[in-house]
């Protein structure tokens, strides 16, 4: 019986490291599908803002000009 006892031994603990890496993919399997995720988020967030970018600079550029223009009109009347 002894053999038989060891042998339950060893079933037992193979059953239990069998499971402790079932566990561990499942978990690490969680987080890849967790990074996929993340991902595509950040990249759409990232086209979102490079195109809020564009955007900001043809605004900047714009005021920037009207400015220019407003102080050009102003000195010419200070001038005169």
């Amino acid at each position: 019986m002894s053999k038989l006892n060891d042998a339950n031994v060893r079933l037992d603990a193979a059953l239990a490291r069998l499971e402790a890496a079932v566990t561990t993919r499942r978990e690490a399997e969680g987080q890849a599908v967790g990074a996929v995720a993340d991902n595509k988020r950040l990249q759409d967030e990232l086209a979102q803002l490079r195109t809020d970018f564009v955007a900001l600079q043809e605004t900047s550029g714009t005021v920037s000009s009207r400015l220019d223009d407003a102080i050009g009109r102003l000195r010419n009347m200070l001038a005169e």
